[in-house]
């Protein structure tokens, strides 16, 4: 294929005459790939620069170069040069595939928490109306029912566009997808037109990579930017500076204000069982049933529904599919025991979703119940959350194991001295730093009517430590310690 038409609509500042007319075999980032006959992209990342490598990208047989600068040196041999390689990336790869996502209707979900939550409310509901629906995040990725592996919420643009095109020939007509805050600011997709993006929320996370809830906030908006319609939560600090930096229509969900486009109304909380409101707007109500617990899923199940409704699904589809949804893996999730005590599951690994879920199990729980927290901090990333989530933490549960999560190239127990520098004097709590002997006492400790809050891996079946990544299944722990007790 000709390079001129993998860049087509892509910005050039400057190039070698004939660059355009190459015939390349591909596309490649990776200097250590063989390059024969392709182009290489020279990617500048958070911890590498691209550019570095352009010297073992023209041994390699690479056919021409794209950068954002030449370096000094190789003048003569093929270039592009653009202003953005990250947004060249996302171009090439996609026009690659054949434009992949301008074929589906793409909502795109971004926010600190409640990512997942929306886009799983917002396939149960796309398929009551009877659309084959396609899933990219957390979790997992899904073309209709079959499950494709996940490695990162957002993938890199060469999995990712790949991903939309199988989903393409699959006859997938809507994608819901999570978008990281990397992901935008990386510009994975920029060449993707949202129909409809939703904001949820912003709290302090990615600080490691972002430095500031500034930094954090404007790559979020990158999101609205580009949907052609965007739904923001008017309850969230930073929901106003989302809906002014949307470009298109625009629309304001809320469980407080009257004053929002969409809110829920007569909302009646029914503890571990979940709750229930109507949705109001200008022209209907709609009445939800919610079985996942706390004022965050009402939020949640909101802003799917909402997105539904401007999607063409009907008010019937919409709360029929919310009744059938019984959750979400590691979201709020119960392991069933058959014992006297509760064991929750969740992916909280934030301080405001630590906090969020030790509310909402507050909100249920009986004065003689005891709440468990058990939780960790994950190693090589923002350090800042460690103390604050300890504080969370001590302060909210009746009792709290501090342990391990995925604690990478870091030392466990140092993430756990961060962690303890925000516990206050006199709090119960126990240090156990393996994760599995943390578990294992906390079930085999548990009281009557104990409620225990595992909380920071939620859907995770892995651990990632020094020694790498291998398989790690809370669940099966649980029940395993359970059978023991």
């Amino acid at each position: 294929m000709k390079l001129r038409n993998l860049l087509e609509g892509i910005e050039i500042s400057d190039c070698t005459e004939g660059a355009l007319d190459c015939e390349i075999s591909g596309i490649s980032e990776d200097s250590r790939e063989d390059l024969t006959g392709k182009a290489f992209i020279c990617l500048v990342g958070e911890h590498s620069d691209g550019h570095d490598y352009v010297g073992e990208a023209v041994k390699k047989g690479a056919a021409v170069l794209i950068c954002e600068r030449l370096p000094l040196g190789y003048e003569s041999y093929p270039y592009v040069i653009t202003p953005s390689t990250r947004k060249a990336d996302a171009w090439m790869w996609s026009r690659f595939y054949g434009d992949p996502a301008s074929e589906l209707k793409v909502i795109a979900v971004t926010g600190t928490n409640g990512k997942t939550s929306i886009t799983y409310m917002l396939k149960s509901m796309l398929e009551e109306m009877g659309k084959k629906v396609g899933v990219i995040g957390t979790i997992r990725n899904m073309i209709g029912d079959l499950e494709v592996e996940s490695t990162m919420t957002t993938p890199l643009p060469k999995q990712l566009y790949g991903l939309i095109a199988r989903m393409r020939d699959a006859g997938v007509e809507y994608l819901v997808m999570e978008a990281s805050s990397h992901a935008l600011d990386f510009e994975k997709l920029a060449a993707i037109t949202p129909e409809i993006g939703i904001f949820t929320n912003l709290t302090p996370d990615h600080l490691d990579y972002h430095e500031n809830m500034g930094n954090y906030a404007k790559a979020k908006a990158k999101l609205f930017k580009i949907s052609k319609i965007s739904v923001i939560n008017a309850d969230d600090s930073y929901g106003k500076y989302m809906y002014e930096q949307a470009t298109g229509k625009k629309y304001y969900y809320s469980r407080d204000s009257r004053y929002a486009d969409f809110t829920a109304q007569n909302i009646e909380n029914h503890g571990i069982r979940g709750s229930e409101y109507d949705l109001i707007s200008e022209n209907e109500a709609i009445h939800i049933e919610c079985s996942i617990p706390g004022a965050f899923s009402v939020s949640n199940s909101l802003a799917a529904a909402v997105a539904a409704r401007l999607c063409g699904a009907s008010c019937k589809d919409v709360a029929l599919a919310m009744r059938r949804l019984q959750g979400v893996s590691g979201r709020m999730e119960t392991v069933p025991l058959g014992g006297d005590f509760t064991v929750i599951i969740d992916y909280a690994h934030t301080p405001d979703a630590l906090e969020n879920v030790l509310k909402t199990i507050r909100a249920f729980k009986t004065p003689a119940q005891r709440l468990v927290a058990v939780f960790g901090c994950g190693g090589d990333r923002d350090k800042t959350k460690r103390p604050v989530m300890g504080n969370i933490a001590t302060a909210m549960a009746d009792f709290t194991v501090i342990t391990s999560d995925n604690s990478r190239t870091e030392n466990p127990a140092a993430i756990i001295e961060d962690i303890l520098r925000g516990v206050s004097e006199g709090s119960n709590y126990k240090v156990i730093e393996n994760r599995t002997e943390a578990l294992n006492w906390v079930v085999k400790n548990a009281r009557k009517d104990d409620i225990i809050l595992v909380a920071g891996k939620g859907h995770e079946n892995y651990e990632i430590t020094a020694a790498g990544k291998h398989p790690f299944s809370e669940k099966e722990i649980i029940r395993k310690a359970f059978s023991e007790r």
